[in-house]
């Protein structure tokens, strides 16, 4: 129906979405991770859910990898996480972030990989083919031109169109585009 439609797309609890269990579809069940997988927290709070079985990696920062420059270490490092998401019985890994870097003083800097767009879009490729060769989806965030935490909900980001399509949006376009079409692996 068109109300269990909507209802996938709402959050159930902090990392889930709806499932419509009448078709016997599961809710959607995400992981956070630009630094691997996020302690099971609790359903509605930011809490740690106490698990005495929870286990995680805890991964180098992205611009770590980014600075290797070896696109076979980002599907390694992928595939890994990707093992840990499907043994944690998860669905989605919120992440790679591949927002450009521009910022030192930036709250998400951390997570980014690189200043640099070309380099971006190569380790962001594959890292989401490793990824997603485990039976788990990827989500790409934090799209274009977030590079402040300070009133990110409603800063006015102005940006001439050469400067997105140039820097920011070419590592989107690529987890798009290279992944869906021609779904390349690195062996």
């Amino acid at each position: 129906t068109l109300e269990e439609k909507i209802g996938m797309l709402h959050g159930i609890s902090m990392f889930a979405n709806g499932g419509v269990p009448r078709l016997g579809i599961p809710e959607l069940k995400m992981a956070d991770g630009p630094l691997g997988i996020r302690e099971e927290i609790s359903r509605d709070s930011w809490k740690p859910a106490g698990l005495d079985n929870d286990f995680a990696t805890y991964y180098p920062a992205s611009g770590a990898l980014a600075a290797t420059w070896n696109t076979q270490m980002a599907h390694l490092f992928g595939n890994s996480v990707g093992q840990e998401l499907r043994a944690r019985d998860k669905d989605m890994l919120l992440s790679p972030a591949i927002n450009i870097v521009r910022t030192p003083l930036g709250g998400r800097t951390y997570e980014y990989m690189t200043e640099d767009p070309f380099l971006n879009k190569e380790m962001a490729v594959d890292l989401i083919i490793g990824l997603q060769n485990n039976d788990v989806m990827a989500c790409v965030k934090h799209f274009a031109a977030n590079n402040q935490e300070t009133n990110r909900d409603f800063v006015d980001v102005q940006i001439d169109e050469r400067t997105l399509r140039e820097i920011y949006l070419p590592a989107f376009e690529a987890a798009v585009k290279n992944f869906a079409f021609e779904n390349k692996k690195v062996e």
